[in-house]
């Protein structure tokens, strides 16, 4: 099988649409859709989503935190992998700051 999808969903300021407030890149045989959500509690329907559109790896910025990154393993299935970017320690009191 050939990678030709890939999805990375980050945390907006909450006016997002994910309908609306997305990019997608096309190269190489490459589709990858970038998403903007309002808040966390969409990360799992907007995931199976971008999955059932294609994409066979999804990506979660550092906003998310390990149980939402869970939450979307249960929403999708252990067929399509699921990671997270994450902060080294020095970082972590300024994402949450940022996120709360």
């Amino acid at each position: 099988m050939s990678f030709t999808g890939y999805a990375f969903i980050y945390l907006g300021t909450g006016e997002e649409d994910p309908a609306v407030d997305r990019a997608v890149i096309e190269r190489g045989g490459l589709r990858t859709v970038i998403v903007a959500i309002p808040d966390r509690h969409q990360v799992a329907s907007i995931a199976a989503e971008l999955v059932t559109d294609g994409a066979q790896s999804i990506e979660l910025c550092g906003a998310f935190a390990a149980v939402d990154v869970q939450t979307v393993r249960e929403a999708i299935g252990p067929a399509v992998p699921v990671g997270a970017v994450h902060f080294d320690m020095d970082a972590a009191p300024k994402v949450a700051a940022l996120f709360g």
